[in-house]
């Protein structure tokens, strides 16, 4: 299946098969100013015993999946650029600490693997995203800033002129909807992970002893944050 995504704030936009044209899931971020008027809705999906979740406040942001029918199935509690409540259908995560495997996340210069619980591992680099199953097969491909030609998407023609295609395949039903919470988990974290490994490796005029010694630190330092967003949840609840 390939996506188009109709904007570039992946916290607002639509998901559209290309195929038939219709709309599988769209996302969508209140402003703060409206967020307060759903601020009990995570309560209205947790089971009991999750009464003491931290709630939204009026100072974060909450990003909602819609399916095709208009209803959400998903939701994504920002507290900044940390997720620190995820709801998929009528299961309540305390954070990405229970979607993704932090204690698998393999940082290197060029490339980062990020596992999630459904063995599924997302493949960043600074060009592209893709998605490995269990095999190390390639299942899910971002193309980024591309139109369509005879149902393949293509580099556009002038630069940040074209919109951004997801192509997912042999992913079961059942997934679909978590692969799509992670996918807009993942590119969040995208941006910022490489531009410490630009900084570091760009200063050629450094000895090259000099370079391991920094991008090591940068990345250890780095691998530790991501861990620490993943986990941040967990020391808060």
């Amino acid at each position: 299946m390939l996506l188009k995504l109709t904007s570039s704030d992946i916290r607002d936009t639509a998901l559209v098969d290309c195929a038939t044209g219709d709309v599988v899931y769209r996302t969508s971020t209140p402003t703060p100013a409206l967020l307060r008027s759903r601020a009990g809705s995570i309560s209205s999906w947790a089971s009991p015993s999750r009464s003491q979740e931290k709630l939204p406040q009026c100072d974060e942001s909450t990003t909602a999946v819609l399916d095709k029918e208009g209803q959400t199935v998903a939701e994504i509690v920002w507290e900044g650029r940390h997720a620190s409540v995820i709801r998929i259908q009528e299961e309540v995560l305390r954070g990405t600490t229970e979607l993704f495997d932090a204690a698998f996340v393999k940082i290197f210069p060029d490339e980062t693997f990020l596992p999630t619980r459904m063995e599924y591992t997302w493949r960043i680099t600074p060009e592209t995203l893709t998605l490995l199953d269990d095999d190390d097969a390639v299942v899910g491909r971002l193309y980024a800033d591309c139109s369509l030609e005879k149902g393949r998407a293509v580099p556009a023609l002038r630069p940040h002129s074209g919109l951004d295609y997801l192509e997912l395949s042999q992913i079961p039903s059942d997934d679909m909807l978590e692969v799509v919470v992670s996918y807009l988990l993942v590119s969040t974290l995208r941006d910022r992970l490489y531009s410490v490994t630009k900084y570091v490796y760009s200063r050629r005029k450094r000895p090259l002893a000099n370079i391991r010694l920094h991008a090591t630190q940068s990345l250890t330092n780095l691998r530790d944050s991501i861990r620490r967003t993943i986990s941040l949840s967990t020391a808060t609840h």
